[in-house]
């Protein structure tokens, strides 16, 4: 197996084209969540796996977009600064430091930043909206094995797993 680091998981660019992630693997598992039941251990156990693999995908992008908020909103910052400090108030009349404020937050560059800043954080929303909808049917599915498991094959665990007790 080929060596994977971290890298690998986050990219190279410090701002992802979020918007391009392909979620159509993500939309397939939560439509068969949707339209299947578990009739039996084996069907369960395969909708527990399916939500995992959704979820592993997903957080994979989730480590992406938080890099992008994260970068976006510190050259936000180093944008308003340098806007700021390279700010002179017209026709030669006195700079107070509101007008280099004022002139920093108003920049259409920050605007612009901010707007992409805005997307970033409502696409962040969504990947962790479906990763706990995955999630919450991973361990749904796994109560369901297990009840199966106890009324179906008799089998109980002499130990109740931390969380279940």
């Amino acid at each position: 197996m080929d060596k994977v680091s971290l890298k690998d998981f986050l990219g190279d660019q410090m701002e992802e084209d979020f918007l391009e992630f392909d979620l159509t693997a993500i939309q397939e598992v939560l439509q068969s969540l949707e339209e299947e039941t578990a009739h039996d251990l084996v069907h369960a156990e395969l909708l527990q796996q399916k939500s995992l693999r959704g979820a592993d995908i997903l957080s994979e992008y989730l480590c992406k977009i938080v890099k992008t908020v994260s970068y976006l909103e510190t050259k936000i910052n180093r944008t308003k600064n340098k806007v700021s400090l390279e700010y002179i108030a017209p026709e030669g009349s006195r700079t107070t430091s509101e007008m280099k404020k004022w002139a920093g937050e108003s920049s259409s560059e920050v605007e612009e930043l901010q707007i992409r800043l805005a997307k970033a954080k409502a696409s962040k929303l969504i990947l962790e909206k479906k990763y706990d909808i995955l999630i919450r049917s991973h361990h749904h599915y796994k109560d369901i094995a297990q009840g199966l498991r106890k009324s179906i094959l008799g089998y109980t665990l002499t130990k109740v797993p931390e969380g279940y007790e």
